[in-house]
């Protein structure tokens, strides 16, 4: 009974801890106005689904949390929804600079039931039946390929919209004036001057393709080091092709089409590719935001950095923070697929026994997996686009599974003595 009492008053420190969390991320004054106007708009703004999906994902460890304190399912899960009524509350008359949605309400309280199902449900989920199992690691397989297919087209060139705007150094919330000048901005060859025009149908033509090379010179006289928008072409509410100075770093962003399903677009960084501009250069500068079939390149006089758009990249179409990567980040993607591939392993491993039905469930899964394998990583990609998983992303998948074998037989050895 003591033993119960003090793992319950563990839990509820954990449950504190994780409420303190979210009251800081939520409730934080933020300078400027809010995003979001409607408190009724459902996945409204720019990145609206990414922030549904964040909202569900940040009370699921809360509920998990409250259902191990205290063991009561629906107690758990109206503390999770009383607690997102508060945050939203305050959000509308308190904290200066935050917005309330509905979405919010809805997405946090279903993050916190999940968790509380998690909590209460995890034998059957841990420790499944041999059928059970089976049907688990065939279901993770087809996830695991479900996400990499929706990755690649994801990085697919986004819709051009029927007019654009053509801006040259535009003001932007969060960003500083852009301390150079721009001399001239085509795509290419076609020259793009400031202002809004309709876009030519080669314009269009060459956004949407898999080719196209944006080429921006730049003045560099009075550069300094900033977070800057030198160039953009955008809609009304997405940029479709952003050239941007993060300090001394160069950023080409493309709008693909996960943007168009408010999700993330990806950006590549050319890193320390500006450091010789700022100060007492006084020459012009080229700077080179391309896609070439897949790869998303940024460039400053010829020295190129490269992104491969390829299935790895799923984590960064969901990453609620905004930044530029290189091939140099190239590992978080493998972890991102070690991870998608662990739990198909962890239920191929968990179908128990040496009987012949036992046999014939294990090659089964086995099969599903494989195919599923195939298909995330070469047949999606090769249907886009975007590249197939390289040998360093394979071997990441497939260590994923072989690290889900190996969890499950020492989670099946632990449980039997």
């Amino acid at each position: 009974m003591g033993e119960s009492r003090r793992i319950h008053r563990g839990w509820a420190s954990v449950a504190a801890a994780l409420l303190v969390a979210i009251l800081i991320a939520t409730l934080t004054p933020t300078p400027g106005t809010p995003v979001t106007a409607n408190f009724w708009c459902f996945a409204c703004g720019e990145l609206g689904a990414l922030d549904v999906a964040a909202n569900v994902i940040m009370f699921v460890p809360f509920g998990i949390a409250l259902a191990l304190a205290t063991g009561r399912r629906w107690l758990s899960v109206l503390v999770c929804v009383a607690t997102t009524l508060a945050v939203e509350l305050l959000q509308v008359r308190v904290v200066a600079g935050r917005d309330a949605a509905v979405s919010d309400l809805v997405a946090n309280s279903l993050g916190g039931w999940i968790g509380v199902e998690l909590a209460l449900r995890w034998r059957p989920v841990i420790h499944p039946s041999q059928p059970a199992a089976a049907r688990l690691a065939t279901a993770a397989g087809v996830l695991f390929a479900a996400v990499c297919a929706l990755t690649s087209a994801g990085l697919e060139p986004a819709t051009v919209p029927p007019s654009l705007w053509i801006q040259w150094m535009p003001p932007r919330a969060t960003y500083e004036p852009f301390t150079g000048r721009v001399l001239a901005f085509d795509v290419d060859g076609m020259d793009l001057p400031v202002g809004r025009q309709l876009p030519p149908r080669a314009l269009a033509r060459a956004l949407s393709g898999p080719q196209w090379q944006a080429t921006t010179t730049i003045a560099t006289d009075s550069l300094e080091a900033r977070r800057s928008v030198i160039v953009r072409i955008a809609e009304e509410f997405t940029v479709l092709v952003s050239v941007e100075q993060v300090g001394r770093d160069f950023v080409c962003l493309q709008k693909t089409r996960s943007a168009d399903f408010k999700f993330r677009s990806p950006k590549v960084a050319a890193n320390d590719a500006l450091a010789a501009a700022v100060g007492e250069n006084t020459s012009p500068v080229k700077l080179t935001c391309a896609r070439r079939h897949a790869w998303l390149v940024a460039g400053v006089d010829g020295n190129e950095a490269r992104l491969r758009l390829s299935p790895a990249l799923g984590w960064l179409l969901l990453s609620p923070f905004d930044f530029a990567i290189t091939t140099r980040e190239a590992w978080v993607g493998w972890l991102w697929l070690l991870g998608l591939a662990l739990p198909a392993g962890y239920w191929a491993g968990a179908i128990r026994g040496s009987d012949a039905l036992a046999r014939k469930r294990r090659r089964t899964a086995a099969a599903a997996i494989a195919v599923s394998l195939v298909a995330g990583l070469s047949l999606a990609p090769l249907a886009t686009t975007t590249s197939p998983g390289n040998v360093r992303e394979w071997a990441a998948a497939i260590t994923g599974v072989v690290l889900g074998l190996l969890v499950a037989r020492a989670v099946s050895r632990s449980s039997s003595r």
